[in-house]
């Protein structure tokens, strides 16, 4: 069974030609990736509605954020210990250190973002 027919009115079949330079156009792409939908759509959406369709965050990225946020949650527990006398306070500096390159890795992937 076939896609019901649309009405003429519904039919997208007039074509708008506008003119933009590389960059304008590269960043329209790259919007268009962001929110999983073609140019044509983005545009549209953007002219009638005065914003963009909200960006989908890749799958890969949600995974990486919730792996940090694990590493995260490790390094407080071990820091909590340390600071308790369980676990040698040497080691507060090293977990120091990768706590403040946990935070670099996520402050880099959200500007990479936009």
């Amino acid at each position: 069974m076939g896609r019901p027919k649309k009405n003429k009115e519904d039919k997208l079949s007039r074509v708008v030609v506008i003119r933009l330079t590389e960059g304008e156009l590269k960043q329209l792409e790259e919007f268009s990736i962001m929110c999983s939908q073609h140019v044509s759509v983005l545009v549209r959406a953007r002219l009638f509605s005065g914003r963009y369709p909200k960006a989908i965050a890749p799958k890969v990225n949600i995974l990486l954020y919730a792996e940090l946020n694990r590493i995260g949650v490790n390094l407080n527990q071990l820091t909590r210990q340390v600071n308790a006398g369980k676990l040698p306070i040497g080691l507060l500096n090293v977990l120091n250190e990768l706590s403040a390159q946990q935070k670099k890795i996520i402050t880099h992937l959200l500007n990479d973002r936009s």
